[in-house]
C-alpha cells in the first residue's frame, strides 16, 4: 500500500502516473509497475520456489491463478526434464 500525501490510500491509477513520471524523468524505457511483479513471480518460479510459497508472496487467493499467469514453460525446461526421465529409464 502507498499512502497519499495526506496518509490514504492512493488509488492505482494515481500511483501508476505517479511511478510513469519518475520512470520518465530517469530517462528509463517503458514499463509498468505490474511488469515488476509479473518478472519476480516468473523468476521465483524459475528459481525452484514451491508454487504455494509463489501464490503467498503475489497474494493470489488460487494456485491456479499463480501458475497461470507466471508458470510459462520454455524450450530448455522441456528438454532438461526429459533428459531426466531418459536418465532414469537407463
Amino acid at each position: 500500500m502507498f499512502p497519499t500525501s495526506i496518509g490514504t490510500t492512493m488509488e492505482p491509477r494515481s500511483l501508476n502516473r505517479h511511478f510513469d513520471g519518475i520512470r520518465t524523468r530517469a530517462g528509463l524505457p517503458s514499463v509498468r509497475l505490474n511488469d515488476f511483479r509479473h518478472t519476480v513471480g516468473m523468476l521465483l518460479l524459475e528459481l525452484d520456489t514451491p508454487p504455494h510459497v509463489v501464490q503467498a508472496i503475489a497474494r493470489h487467493a488460487d494456485l491456479d491463478v499463480t501458475l497461470g499467469i507466471y508458470a510459462h514453460t520454455n524450450l530448455d525446461a522441456m528438454r532438461e526434464a526429459l533428459d531426466r526421465i531418459d536418465w532414469v529409464m537407463k
